[in-house]
């Protein structure tokens, strides 16, 4: 018992962990699920390790018997010895150490939350041969947990424990928050909770015709030939960052800031309409774009109000980024000659702008654009 969870630590054939086996997949038509679709690269190298290599598995599969499930006639608990304890520890949510043993029903899941590109691993070797059926698999089991505390420590698990890159992270963290007040307040008290609000505002921007429809990728989704997808969905939201700190927007509402983005696009995309008609051609709309054009808003808009423009109409903008054209910069092309670059050749793919990598890089662009932005109109009150 750990803090009123109970929790088995225990080795299982994998025969038994392959047969019981599930992992809720994030599903980006539904919005269920939390997991990344299993990398199929990576169950194959888990498979030679285990196999070629003759690898061991000294970490357990996080592995969670699901609140529904938690009755008697589906699972049973049997503890060796100090019964009492433990029954005392799981009605005060307290600890316990013991030794006991479950016994559940043959079509109980078992859903693992961390380790499904090892146990898909297994999954492979048993299909291929017959000596690893008593393979032992080691298994950290809690008992209870409903899909959303398993969630949430998926989501621990791949950012805070194990570090492991994942593209639905912050999707889940917005997920999470939705129906968890304690953690919208501490996100607001660790200043993250600009996070939750930028996925607010891509799926409100999403809703939107104007420049960014149908250009999002969603996680577990593959990008294809000519579906129009330009940037995944979190690196843009990652972009927000210096729009949403700014204090006209610390307290808008997503659908608003979302209107102004809209306006801003459309804005650019009347002064360099090339980029938006064949997106994927261009970095405009990629992550340099996005990062470095997002950087530059927080000035935009103080010259569109300051020159009496309305921040949710495009024209305004279109005024201010008039010398967004007149960028330039020196490539080389494929016969090793040098060339200047300006107007939507800047941005096209293999050009000037897409040799602007990395942060630093992106914030060079940036200044590169506000060089050509004209300043705030003064005003004097008197």
């Amino acid at each position: 018992m750990q803090r009123g969870t109970r929790m088995l630590q225990a080795f299982a054939d994998a025969v038994t962990v392959s047969d019981h086996q599930e992992v809720d997949i994030f599903d980006p038509d539904t919005g269920e699920g939390y997991q990344r679709a299993p990398v199929t690269a990576r169950v194959r190298k888990a498979a030679r390790y285990y196999d070629e290599k003759r690898g061991r598995m000294p970490n357990p599969l996080l592995v969670n018997i699901r609140k529904d499930d938690m009755d008697e006639e589906r699972v049973v608990i049997v503890v060796d010895a100090d019964q009492p304890g433990y029954e005392r520890a799981v009605l005060e949510g307290g600890n316990w150490i013991g030794t006991g043993r479950i016994e559940f029903i043959d079509d109980l899941s078992l859903w693992i939350y961390d380790g499904q590109h090892r146990a898909g691993g297994l999954n492979q070797l048993l299909s291929e041969q017959e000596n690893f059926e008593d393979f032992p698999v080691p298994i950290s089991l809690t008992l209870g947990l409903d899909p959303g505390e398993e969630m949430r420590e998926f989501y621990e698990v791949n950012t805070n424990a194990a570090s492991v890159k994942t593209d639905l992270a912050w999707q889940l963290l917005t997920k999470m928050a939705e129906d968890d007040p304690e953690l919208r307040e501490m996100l607001a008290a660790e200043d993250k909770d600009w996070i939750t609000r930028a996925y607010a505002v891509v799926d409100e921007l999403e809703k939107l015709v104007g420049p960014w429809k149908g250009r999002f990728q969603e996680a577990n989704r593959r990008k294809t030939r000519g579906d129009g997808v330009t940037i995944p969905k979190p690196q843009f939201a990652r972009s927000l960052k210096p729009v949403l700190d700014m204090p006209s927007f610390k307290r808008a509402d997503a659908a608003t800031v979302a209107a102004v983005l809209n306006a801003y696009w459309a804005g650019i995309k009347q002064v360099m309409p090339e980029p938006f008609e064949e997106a994927s051609d261009f970095v405009l709309q990629k992550g340099n774009g996005a990062v470095a054009l997002h950087r530059v808003l927080p000035q935009v808009v103080e010259v569109v109000r300051s020159s009496g423009g309305r921040l949710g109409q495009p024209e305004g903008y279109a005024e201010v980024m008039a010398e967004l054209p007149t960028l330039e910069g020196e490539s080389v092309d494929n016969d090793g000659q040098r060339m200047i670059r300006s107007g939507a050749d800047f941005w096209r793919v293999g050009s000037v702008a897409s040799g602007f990598s990395g942060d630093a890089g992106r914030r060079r662009l940036s200044l590169l654009i506000q060089s050509r932005l004209p300043s705030p109109a003064e005003t004097i009150q008197l």
